[in-house]
Order: C-alpha cells, then structure tokens, then sequence
C-alpha cells in the first residue's frame, strides 16, 4: 500500500523520542471556522467567469461547516466505542475570525476588518446554527477545539491581492470568497500565498503576525472557554519568534514540523516526539494522513492503516491529518457521504485490528505527553 520512500519517511518520523506502551490514536482536522467557496451557486459563477476551481480539491470541496456536515460527522464519531468505551474523537484546529468583506469594501479595501466566526456563523441559513452543534460535540468529547491562528489568510497579504489588477482576486472578492487556483485570463495574478497566516518577510511583519495572533488566542478562550493547550500552524510555517507569545496563552504541545519563514524562501525542521524548546513546550508529530477528498478513488483507508501499523510498531501514538475539506456537503454532498463512509470504516478496522486502542484529542495527547 505504502512506496519504499513512504515507507522510509514514516519509521523516519517514528523511531525517535518519547514513546508510550498504549496505542492512542488522534484524528486532527485543521481549517475549521474558516471561509473558502460560500456556496455552490458561487462555485458555479466562479467556473463560468473561467475561474478553475475545480481543478484544486480546497476549493472544490471547502466551505463554512454547516449543523448538517456536523450532525453527520458526530453520528460517524459516535459509531464507534475505543476499549474504554469513548467514542472516536475530532482534535478540530480552528481560526477565530474571517475578513469582514462588507466593511472592507464600505471602506475602499484601505483597512482589514475582520469579524468573529461566531458571526460568520450567523450569516447563512445552513450555518446559523453550527456554533450550538460544536458546543454538543465539546459536550459530547466528540469536537475538541484547538488553534490554527486568528484568520487562515496573511493578513497584509490578502490586502495586496485585493488590491490588485488580478482578475481572479477581484471577482473572488466581490463573491465573498478566499480560494487558491486562479483563471488562465489573468494577465496581472497576484503571486503570493496568503493562505499562511504566520508567515512573514521583515521583523515589521513577524510584529504584526505576533499581535494579530495574540487576539486570536484571546477569542479563542472568549469563544470556547478554555485555553489552546497545542498548536498548528497554517501550512506549518511559523517562526520561533512566536513562541514566548504562545507559551504565555497557554500553548504546552506545538506541531512538530516547522517551515521558517525567511526572506527568499522557506528553511524546513523537524521536530521529533517529545523534543523540546526553551520554553518548556514539547513536539509531537502528525504520522497518518487521511484525506479523501482530494481523490476519493484512492484507498486511504489501506493508507492510513499502513502509517497507524507504523506508528505503533515504534510505541508512538497514531496522529491522523484529516482536513476540514473531507467531511463538508454544502458544495458536493457526495464528497461528505464517501468520506465519512471511509471513516467509518477506517475506525472500524482500526478497532478489529487493536482492539485495545484509545481514542484522544490532542489536548489529553498533551497531558499525557507533559505528565510523562
């Protein structure tokens, strides 16, 4: 199921640092409360004005969760009971807030404005009651919340594309969505990526990315009640220059794979489980990769048992990377029923296979780690 260098790459990434005798699996979900593609009426007015959304599955399949996509998911999550009785759990890596496209436009696009998911919530039929259902799913231990950044856009970033002569941009604006692929027409495309929202060129924009995020962690317990124990960053790039900030919000357990923003380029490390920096914050690492909505017609569920068989052999937790993207219905309902029907029957083989497996968000991955 696995190719030789994902094979190598796997043992790579598990044979080193802490180690436990029990077998915990964790499905981690980034992207939650962010917008993409609003809805399927402008997908489709995107694709006539030569847009080609359909070619990237981020754009094709993501959108604002809905109470539906979360019903649907729960009802998946609770299927299932590990040898303690839990059900299976979702570690959900959120932003905080979006821009606010009314206000950025009543002000000439001169100043970013952005609004809370709570009222992004708010703003559609099939979403105004998403944030009740996620407090069911807190309730439940089905949807532990955890931090992915304030918005999942470079604010600074964002501005400059909005603000430019791409065509793309322009009409992905005025239809109030963020997406990547771009139109063959467009003759003045704005080039950089804005959809890392920790990355940064100059010392002035490691400030600005400090502060923006520093409020994100402020809504995130305003909104959730609790504090972010771990943290992931937006395409894990992030710099060091962040981490006195988080480690005083409260963040113990960081990500593990680090790409350092720099002028020119990018500089990869990684990080091994358990190791650790000068505050006191510990590394663990995502060893499972499930994501069917990118091709549903390939066997991520031989995939992803392959990489948690690894992971175990080395006494690591299983740590499943899963985006949001997988389990919406708002655009393409088929693409949520195929995955949550894989899910299922992932978790499933998992039990058969393990039957003495626990099933933890990351936050108890955190406890336990830093107890240990």
């Amino acid at each position: 199921m696995l190719k030789f260098k994902e094979i190598a790459s796997k043992n790579y990434i598990n044979f080193r640092g802490w180690a436990t005798n029990k077998k915990f699996l964790i499905i981690e979900s980034d992207d939650w409360g962010t917008i993409r593609m609003p809805s399927k009426k402008v997908y489709e007015t995107l694709l006539e004005k030569n847009i080609e959304v359909d070619r990237f599955s981020f754009d094709k399949q993501d959108a604002l969760e809905s109470s539906e996509d979360l019903t649907c998911l729960f009802d998946v999550l609770e299927s299932v009971n590990d040898t303690k009785g839990n059900p299976a759990v979702l570690t959900a890596y959120h932003v905080m807030a979006n821009p606010n496209f009314e206000s950025i436009e009543a002000n000439g696009k001169n100043s970013y404005v952005h609004e809370t998911i709570i009222d992004t919530y708010k703003r559609n039929l099939h979403t105004e009651n998403t944030f009740e259902w996620i407090k069911k799913g807190m309730k439940k231990g089905l949807y532990i919340p955890q931090f992915h950044g304030r918005e999942h856009i470079q604010v600074k970033r964002w501005m400059e594309a909005i603000n430019s002569n791409s065509t793309k941009e322009k009409i992905a604006f005025e239809n109030k969505a963020i997406i990547w692929t771009g139109s063959p027409n467009d003759s003045n495309p704005y080039k950089k990526d804005y959809f890392k929202g920790f990355d940064c060129e100059t010392e002035q924009e490691a400030k600005e990315v400090e502060v923006i995020h520093r409020d994100g962690l402020r809504l995130f317990k305003e909104i959730f009640g609790m504090e972010s124990i771990t943290f992931q960053a937006q395409g894990s790039v992030w710099g060091d220059h962040i981490l006195p900030m988080l480690h005083e919000q409260g963040v113990r357990l960081i990500g593990g794979q680090q790409t350092y923003p720099s002028i020119g380029g990018y500089k990869t490390a990684n990080k091994y489980w358990g190791s650790k920096n000068s505050f006191g914050q510990i590394h663990w690492r995502r060893n499972c990769m499930f994501e069917p909505a990118r091709n549903q017609n390939f066997d991520w569920v031989g995939k992803c048992l392959a990489e948690i068989e690894i992971a175990f052999r080395w006494s690591k937790p299983a740590v499943i990377s899963s985006h949001r993207e997988n389990f919406i219905g708002s655009i393409f309902e088929e693409n949520r029923t195929q995955s949550l029907q894989k899910l299922e029957s992932l978790l499933k083989k998992v039990l058969q296979k393990w039957p003495d497996v626990q099933f933890i968000s990351s936050a108890r991955l955190a406890d336990i780690m830093l107890k240990s």
